[in-house]
């Protein structure tokens, strides 16, 4: 009898299709987790469901970490995948549209310093 892994695996983890539109960005933010303190990211780009995240750590696929973007918001979700020092985070709420439109009004106005 074959063994059966008893892991529940979200259903979102196995996905590698596009559910959304990305919006290019270079947002100075932060990360963090209960696994480690918060240091510096840059968002690379964004969408209602998530975002694309460059970091100087790796993290685990399935943790769930807080980014904050100064000035703007603080959004929650989990690592969907990792690439070294890239991960894909989806968002544990979607993003509001008045949200993501905020964030594209103050991408043409540079981002925070």
């Amino acid at each position: 009898m074959p063994s059966v892994d008893p892991t529940p695996y979200p259903a979102w983890l196995a996905q590698e299709e596009r559910q959304a539109d990305r919006l290019p960005v270079s947002w100075p933010s932060t990360i963090s987790s209960l696994k480690f303190d918060e240091e510096p990211c840059t968002i690379c780009d964004v969408t209602h469901l998530g975002c694309r995240v460059l970091l100087d750590r790796r993290v685990t696929v399935g943790t769930y970490v807080t980014i904050a973007m100064p000035q703007l918001t603080k959004l929650e979700g989990w690592i969907a995948w990792n690439r070294g020092h890239e991960v894909g985070v989806e968002f544990s709420h979607p993003l509001p549209a008045s949200i993501l439109d905020d964030i594209e009004t103050r991408l043409r106005a540079g981002p925070p310093h």
